[in-house]
């Protein structure tokens, strides 16, 4: 599995909303069991701009869901309805997460700040701290 100091490398530099989309990334593969970079595919409700977009960076390193690939999707959303959808293809599990207010505020209240040291602090915190997180099951058919 790449690290997130690959991320960073990938990215660009170290932030808050590409850690953010790391953690999901791992979490999502983790929980839903994805053995292949194809078995995942992530849809993104976010506002189509920086720094939002930032977390699809870790996302693609985290889960292999890759542009290139087609199996990652911006959909454009408002600041208070972000969240990400992942699905194994395989199983027809999903998880959503969806980012909490006080995360969002959080991550707002570090624009403008060493970067690098507000990454690192999303990095110590727990994913439900950020997240939550509904499973689903789609029948087949």
């Amino acid at each position: 599995m790449l690290d997130l100091s690959f991320a960073a490398y990938f990215h660009g530099h170290l932030g808050p909303w590409l850690v953010l989309g790391y953690k999901v990334g791992i979490y999502a593969k983790e929980k839903l069991k994805a053995s292949s970079p194809f078995d995942l595919k992530c849809v993104a409700y976010l506002p189509k701009m920086k720094p939002y977009t930032c977390s699809l960076d870790g996302i693609q390193v985290a889960s292999g869901c890759t542009l290139g690939k087609l199996n990652v999707e911006l959909v454009d959303s408002d600041e208070s309805s972000i969240k990400f959808v992942f699905t194994n293809l395989r199983s027809n599990e999903s998880l959503e997460l969806k980012l909490k207010p006080e995360a969002l505020d959080l991550l707002k209240g570090f624009e403008g700040k060493d970067l690098e040291r507000a990454a690192e602090e999303v990095n110590r915190m727990e994913i439900w701290e950020l997240m939550e997180i509904t499973y689903h099951w789609r029948e087949c058919g």
